[in-house]
C-alpha cells in the first residue's frame, strides 16, 4: 500500500468512527442535559466524548491514579507532541494534541468523581495547562521555522492566553465567564484534527501543510475574539452589577 492510499485509508478510518461512535450514542438517547456545550461542540458531542472517556476514569479509580499524576502525564504528553511537530511528524503531534486535551480533561473529572477536587488542584491544573500550551505552540514555531505561519502561531498562542486570562480574571471579580466560541477544548480539537488532516493531504495531494497553516490563521483570528467577546460580557455584566464603569 502506497503512502498516499495508507493516508485515505487513514481519513476513512478516522471519519468513519467519528460518525458511527456518534451515531450509536445518539441512538442510545442519552441524557445531555448536564453536559455543557458550546456552538462548535454541542452537548450530544461532548456528552458522546465523556461517555468514551468514563471506562478509562473507572480505570484510574481503581488503579488509585491521582489527577496531579495525570496532569503530570499532561505535560509530559505536550513535551513529546511540540517535539514532534520540531521534527516535522505532523500526523503523530496531531494525535498528540488530542491526547493531551483528553488528559487535561480527566484530571479534573477524576478529582469530581473521587470526591477530592480542591482549589489547589485546579490552580495546580490551570498552571500546567498555560505551560502545555506555550510548550506545543513552540514545537509549532519550529516546525515552520519562518514566514506568517510563526506569526500566525504567536497570535494563536497569545489569544489563547487571553481566552484563559479573561475567564480567570473574571471569576476572581465573582462573575462566570464561559462564553465565547474558542474555548479550550475547541482548540484542542481544532488543532489536532487540523494537523492530522493537514499531514493526510499532503500525503495525498503533495504540498507543504497548508490545511495546517489555515488551521494556525483560524486560530490566532478566532482565539482573540473569543476573548474580546469574554472582555464585553464581563464588562457588561460588572457594569450592571455596580450601576457604573469603572476602572482598575
Amino acid at each position: 500500500m502506497g503512502r498516499s492510499s495508507f493516508a485515505l485509508f487513514n481519513l476513512f478510518l478516522i471519519v468513519g468512527t467519528v460518525l458511527v461512535g456518534m451515531r450509536m450514542f445518539l441512538r442510545a438517547n442519552p441524557d445531555v442535559s448536564n453536559v455543557r456545550g458550546s456552538r462548535l461542540l454541542g452537548p450530544s458531542i461532548r456528552g458522546c466524548y465523556f461517555a468514551i472517556l468514563d471506562p478509562f476514569e473507572a480505570l484510574f479509580v481503581r488503579w488509585r491514579v491521582t489527577p496531579d499524576a495525570i496532569t503530570m502525564a499532561q505535560l509530559a504528553g505536550s513535551l513529546v507532541c511540540a517535539a514532534a511537530f520540531a521534527a516535522g511528524l505532523v500526523y503523530t503531534a496531531g494525535f498528540l494534541v488530542l491526547a493531551s486535551g483528553t488528559l487535561d480533561i480527566l484530571d479534573g473529572r477524576l478529582a469530581r468523581r473521587n470526591g477530592i477536587a480542591s482549589k489547589a488542584g485546579a490552580f495546580f491544573d490551570s498552571v500546567v495547562d498555560r505551560y502545555c500550551e506555550f510548550i506545543v505552540y513552540i514545537g509549532m514555531i519550529i516546525f515552520f521555522q519562518s514566514g506568517w505561519p510563526v506569526w500566525a502561531v504567536i497570535v494563536a498562542l497569545f489569544g489563547g492566553n487571553m481566552v484563559s486570562y479573561t475567564r480567570a480574571r473574571a471569576e476572581g471579580l465573582g462573575q462566570s465567564c464561559e462564553v465565547g466560541m474558542l474555548q479550550r477544548p475547541e482548540r484542542f480539537v481544532i488543532l489536532g484534527f487540523g494537523a492530522i488532516f493537514s499531514s493526510i493531504l499532503t500525503h495525498v495531494a503533495g504540498g507543504h501543510h497548508e490545511l495546517l497553516e489555515i488551521v494556525v490563521l483560524f486560530l490566532a483570528v478566532f482565539t482573540n475574539l473569543t476573548a474580546l467577546q469574554r472582555f464585553f460580557h464581563v464588562r457588561r455584566a460588572l457594569q450592571r452589577a455596580n450601576g457604573m464603569s469603572g476602572h482598575g
